[in-house]
């Protein structure tokens, strides 16, 4: 009897444990910002989730998977913060009518090249025709004889839309491959195919592998790449080069917005954040990353 009698205590005891416990927990929780979108906005959130995320008791889930995936995941709910490093797009305004977006910087969008091409210029006409396959080895441009490597970019990154803009070209995935022709037009597609890559670090990394490789990615993520392993150029675009302060004063011909994104205007620890994006602190970060701050 007096051990049924103490089985029963202990099991009480250890309910009110739990319990206990249970509540230290809920008041001790965290609360969460979930992000979704642009690769080239990531590393700026992410770096500023970790100061933030300690000085406001907050944690983050950051998710890639592109600007229209960042959009469509706030507009959605599925996210507290949409990513884009683009302009929002009519149909997306429509479809979700609530959303704000909030400049934290500026970007380009960088053409790089495989350091064993030793290009160091490049006009739109002669990456237009690579694109297109009219152009397959280096030494039509300038360089040593080796076969070009098209490297692009999969559909819903806006380092892909900018850049087909640029270059007058519309894409078709084949799987892990796209072909290219020119915009609006009835011309057969290219027989030339691009590798599909995701998120720039992934662009990176197969053009600095891959020699005779050209690919395009953000100015910012380019320049720090570039300076950090030696292993990729950054040819001037119609004789404009690629460098920051060329975004900064708009001659790069490929610039575009950073926006955090928000399902109507942010309140709460979202708002905070976005704030620390805007201050000094933020912007700080937004520059050590290879980007421009907001003046």
């Amino acid at each position: 009897m007096a051990k049924k009698g103490l089985s029963i205590w202990c099991v009480m005891v250890l309910a009110s444990l739990a319990l206990i416990f249970t509540n230290v927990t809920i008041l001790c929780a965290q609360d969460t910002i979930s992000l979704a979108g642009s690769s080239t906005i990531r590393p700026v959130v992410s770096a500023a989730s970790i100061p933030f995320g300690k000085a406001n008791n907050v944690t983050f889930k950051i998710e890639g998977g592109g600007s229209s995936h960042g959009v469509k995941s706030v507009g959605t709910g599925a996210a507290d913060i949409g990513d884009a490093s683009r302009y929002l797009k009519d149909k997306e305004k429509a479809a979700y009518p609530n959303l704000v977006p909030h400049l934290i910087g500026t970007d380009g969008v960088a053409i790089i090249l495989n350091k064993s091409v030793g290009v160091t210029s490049l006009t739109k006409k002669q990456i237009q025709d690579m694109y297109l396959g009219k152009v397959t080895n280096w030494k039509e441009v300038g360089g040593p004889d080796m076969p070009i490597y098209l490297v692009s970019k999969e559909h819903g990154r806006s380092t892909l839309e900018l850049f087909l803009k640029y270059a007058g070209l519309e894409g078709e995935e084949q799987g892990k491959h796209m072909k290219h022709r020119i915009k609006k037009s009835n011309d057969a597609w290219s027989t030339v195919e691009a590798r599909i890559i995701g998120a720039n670090q992934q662009a990176l990394a197969q053009v600095a592998g891959k020699k005779g490789a050209i690919g395009y990615v953000s100015v910012g993520d380019a320049v720090v790449f570039a300076k950090k392993t030696g292993k990729i150029i950054l040819p001037d675009m119609d004789g404009v080069a690629a460098s920051i302060e060329n975004v900064k004063n708009g001659t790069f011909p490929i610039v575009r917005p950073l926006h955090c994104v928000t399902n109507g205007q942010p309140s709460g620890n979202v708002k905070k954040f976005i704030d620390y994006l805007l201050s000094p602190g933020g912007q700080k970060i937004v520059v050590a990353k290879g980007f421009v701050r907001i003046d």
